[in-house]
């Protein structure tokens, strides 16, 4: 058993917690707050957001940033291929990291009895912070109350040096998004048939930091369809990259929106409960991962959004702006598919976003099925302007130099087969 102590409060002799809001000691007898460090430690520079505004001249869109286009790349090999995302994450990280596989599997059970009200303690030994459920005091380890001082050996993937210092904190607690997975099957129960998704949820749902970068995402789509072929532009601001492939980054990508305001400093030895972090990976660029996901994900989203039979992205454009000092940990709830789960199997996987509540589900079988269900809470609480912002993809048409294009209904962008044959009959 590893020694904990009270955070005394020098005001009021209350005990103090850690808040990563304010990054900051807080006693909640007397209001006291003390930063972290004097030092300048925590006081990294804020995210510097790169928005920059389409152009519209004379109501038409200017899409030079878009109009260099190439056929896409889904780069389905390696650790984004089809049958690597068949591997739970617990796999992956023995392909990965042997050491933080081998220190996890020592995690062990820590029981002590509250020095305020006696009550018992529980947690486990990653953890940095203790909470009392009889009082409500909290503790931290005496080895990691000091900033940066927080166990490497459970950085899961590269090396803690690999892990931003920038974060979203949970919101959630486990309870909460337990009933925010309860949600999703209770809403769509005939789709998890076969799973003891109570069981599931109880026993393993894992609340884990994972590294994003932010930035802004701008393409321009040629797209074959059965009703035709046609281009449409879309956006997403502040859109969180993954820069880990451990967990399934196409399961990630169904979790926005994020709210980016409430990105604070991060250091493990302040964050409570029971959690894992990991680590930036290098095994994969990021214009592979952007390509791997924007090849499964446009052509979903335009079947849904013009209710399309088939549609296939034949050419895009687009332009990654990355944000300045972006790159965080958000915090994500992860189930992954169960251990017995095979290749052949079907696979189940959920997420929660940690702090909307946000669930998503994926159905997995390889060369079979990719599925995803989506559950957004009834009652979202409002975001600072800096969020996660999907502009609809909407249909274009060139119109004149320097690259405008106009917005225009679906049928207008649809080309008529009858006359493309002309046109290329005469060279155009």
């Amino acid at each position: 058993m590893k020694s904990v102590l009270v955070i005394q409060c020098q005001n009021c002799s209350g005990a103090m917690y850690a808040d990563q809001k304010t990054a900051s000691y807080l006693c909640p007898f007397c209001g006291s707050s003390v930063p972290w460090t004097e030092e300048n430690f925590y006081r990294e520079s804020p995210i510097t957001f790169r928005h920059q505004p389409v152009e519209r001249i004379e109501g038409l869109l200017k899409l030079g940033h878009v109009e260099v286009m190439s056929a896409m790349d889904p780069h389905d090999e390696r650790v984004l291929s089809q049958t690597y995302r068949l591997h739970s994450v617990a796999e992956k990280l023995a392909l990965w990291d042997p050491t933080t596989t081998k220190a996890l599997a020592g995690v062990m059970e820590i029981l002590f009895d509250c020095p305020i009200c006696g009550g018992e303690v529980a947690g486990e030994s990653t953890q940095n912070l203790f909470v009392c459920d009889h009082c409500g005091n909290k503790y931290g380890a005496e080895e990691v109350l000091q900033p940066g001082a927080y166990r490497k050996q459970f950085v899961m993937g590269v090396g803690a040096e690999n892990v931003p210092g920038k974060a979203i904190p949970f919101v959630l607690t486990k309870e909460q998004a337990q009933n925010a997975a309860r949600a999703i099957v209770h809403q769509f129960p005939q789709e998890f048939a076969n799973q003891d998704m109570e069981k599931r949820i109880r026993e393993d749902m894992t609340a884990i930091y994972i590294p994003f970068s932010l930035a802004d995402m701008r393409v321009k789509i040629s797209v074959a369809s059965n009703l035709g072929d046609f281009q449409v532009y879309e956006e997403i601001l502040n859109w969180a990259c993954p820069d880990t492939t451990l967990l399934d980054i196409h399961l990630l990508d169904r979790l926005d929106p994020w709210d980016f305001g409430a990105v604070v400093p991060f250091d493990p030895a302040f964050a409570e409960g029971v959690f894992r972090l990991a680590a930036a990976a290098n095994n994969a660029s990021r214009s592979d991962v952007i390509g791997n996901l924007f090849a499964k994900r446009l052509p979903a989203d335009l079947k849904k959004m013009f209710n399309l039979k088939k549609a296939a992205v034949t050419l895009w454009g687009h332009d990654f702006r990355k944000h300045e000092s972006a790159y965080f940990l958000l915090p994500v709830y992860y189930l992954d598919r169960r251990p017995e789960d095979g290749e052949k199997s079907r696979q189940v996987r959920l997420a929660v976003n940690g702090q909307t509540g946000k669930a998503a589900a994926l159905f997995y079988q390889y060369e079979k099925e990719e599925r995803y269900l989506v559950h957004t809470p009834p009652h979202r609480k409002a975001m600072s302007k800096e969020h996660t912002v999907r502009t609809p993809p909407v249909p274009i048409l060139r119109v004149k130099s320097p690259f405008l294009h106009r917005i225009v209904p679906l049928q207008d962008a649809v080309e008529k087969k009858g006359l493309r044959k002309l046109f290329a009959k005469f060279g155009f």
